[in-house]
């Protein structure tokens, strides 16, 4: 990248968060350079913003905020919804009956402006410690249910997900392409729990639903090239957004899949990935 972006997208877990889950001064210092510079930063992540709320607090974010890995748009810290792309009622019910037939417990992401609260649990009885520590975590209160049929709120759910052992999850990827092929946008990968637990996790998405769709939607509207945007990741929900920009960046960390498909590289997130990257970005990428 010869020059600096207009717009610099930043993942969270993996990438700007380090030890801890904390974003480091250094980190949180290079976020302040690149905006003094009159670079636009967005945060892109998987999360929602409830789950994410001390962290955009520390790098005094404001502004347009990519959650659940592109599935929405908000404003923060207002939290009011700017876009959203909501799964077909018709077929979370299928996404759901495919997790409970293999013993998980689908977790609905709802859009909280519609619903009132961010999670609808099934299947309450097998829902798995490492959701439970997750809601504990960020204060959560999510709603249980026993049925999905008839749902007043069954037309806001922005995404599925259930977490298990890789093998259970693999199986009930398989099923879910079987009843529902490449419908919806689904992927099943490790997610982190506490002290470092690694399990799986299968989450399913409305149709064509990634970061890149709803940034690139976002660029459109404000009349930024994609080729003067730059974006930093590490996880399999940062590929297209990696891909689609002018300019992606893969910190030391991330997954081969990631690493083959990024322009440049940066540090670990554990050694200040980010702050390296904004600095060379700064120079255009000398």
């Amino acid at each position: 990248m010869n020059e600096p972006p207009e717009l610099l997208i930043i993942d969270l877990d993996g990438t700007l968060l380090g030890s801890q889950g904390r974003v480091s001064a250094a980190n949180q210092e290079a976020i302040q350079d690149a905006r003094a510079s009159g670079i636009q930063v967005m945060i892109a992540t998987g999360r929602i913003h409830a789950e994410c709320r001390s962290i955009l607090e520390s790098i005094e974010y404001e502004g347009p905020l990519v959650i659940a890995s592109g599935a929405a748009l908000v404003d923060w810290p207002d939290g009011r919804m700017l876009s959203a792309e909501y799964l077909p009622a018709q077929q979370v019910g299928i996404v759901m009956e495919v997790m409970m037939a293999h013993g998980g417990a689908p977790l609905a992401l709802m859009d909280a402006s519609c619903s009132g609260y961010d999670y609808l649990v099934l299947n309450q009885a097998r829902i798995h410690p490492v959701s439970h520590w997750w809601f504990d975590s960020h204060g959560i209160e999510p709603e249980y249910a026993d049925s999905f049929d008839g749902h007043q709120h069954r037309d806001s759910v922005l995404r599925v997900a259930c977490l298990g052992e890789p093998e259970v999850m693999a199986s009930a990827a398989q099923d879910l392409k079987d009843r529902i092929g490449d419908s919806l946008n689904w992927r099943h990968w490790p997610a982190v729990g506490p002290e470092d637990e690694v399990i799986h996790m299968l989450e399913v998405f409305g149709p064509g639903v990634d970061k890149w769709a709803m940034i690139e939607c976002y660029c459109r509207e404000n009349g930024i090239a994609p080729e003067r945007v730059a974006a930093i990741g590490d996880g399999l929900n940062d590929i297209e957004m990696l891909t689609g920009a002018g300019f992606g960046i893969a910190v030391a960390n991330a997954d081969e899949s990631v690493l083959a498909i990024a322009d440049a590289r940066t540090a670990s997130h554990l050694d200040d990935g980010v702050a390296h990257a904004v600095a060379r970005l700064l120079k255009g990428w000398a």
